[in-house]
């Protein structure tokens, strides 16, 4: 537990296309943080497959990035009820105090908040996740401003995960992977609270 009796986590989906409400996600990372913004020792990831309840809405470039194959997802996942009912049991037993929440920490929220919401309601969304993310994207694009402002010239090209992870020399192996796309994430949230305009 951190951060004001609530835990920070690194987030990061896998979904089926881009438009939450029409797709869905197929794969979900919740990754503790500790106070250092690394894997807390002790308690595992929320880290699974989701079967998607609409394979005819599969938009087929979505699946080719993520890499995920449909037969395994078909017979082997869980449907997206019964990883809800997991994920809720997950939040109970880390038995934050009352009224605390995991802060959630992701490369553009807005795009998995979105899915998120859709799928487990607004109400479980807004009792398992803080209403103040942290989102790596803004955070560089502010920095970015930050720059300009200074009549400097941005310190990043692009914004996505992979460029700003390249650009900072943090590695990301198997990306689009809802893990490794998590710990990736901590690791240039860090890497962002250090960055200096030369």
């Amino acid at each position: 537990m951190n951060f004001d009796g609530n835990l920070m986590v690194a987030v990061d989906i896998e979904t089926t296309g881009f438009l939450a409400g029409f797709h869905e996600i197929v794969q979900i990372a919740i990754q503790p943080l500790n106070t250092q913004l690394e894997p807390v020792e002790g308690i595992l990831p929320f880290y699974t497959n989701i079967q998607p309840e609409h394979f005819n809405r599969i938009n087929n470039e979505s699946m080719r990035i993520n890499g995920l194959n449909l037969k395994d997802l078909r017979t082997s996942a869980l449907d997206k009820w019964k990883v809800a009912d997991q994920l809720d049991s997950y939040f109970q037993k880390l038995k934050l105090p009352y009224r605390k929440s995991l802060i959630p920490l992701a490369h553009n929220w807005a795009f998995e908040s979105g899915f998120l919401k859709h799928w487990l309601g607004l109400e479980s969304f807004n009792q398992i996740f803080h209403p103040h993310p942290r989102d790596t994207m803004i955070f560089a694009l502010s920095i970015a401003d930050r720059a300009v402002f200074r009549g400097e010239d941005s310190p990043f090209r692009y914004y996505g995960l992979k460029s700003l992870c390249n650009t900072l020399g943090i590695p990301l192996l198997s990306h689009h992977d809802a893990l490794a796309d998590a710990l990736a994430t901590a690791q240039l949230y860090r890497a962002l609270m250090t960055f200096n305009i030369p």
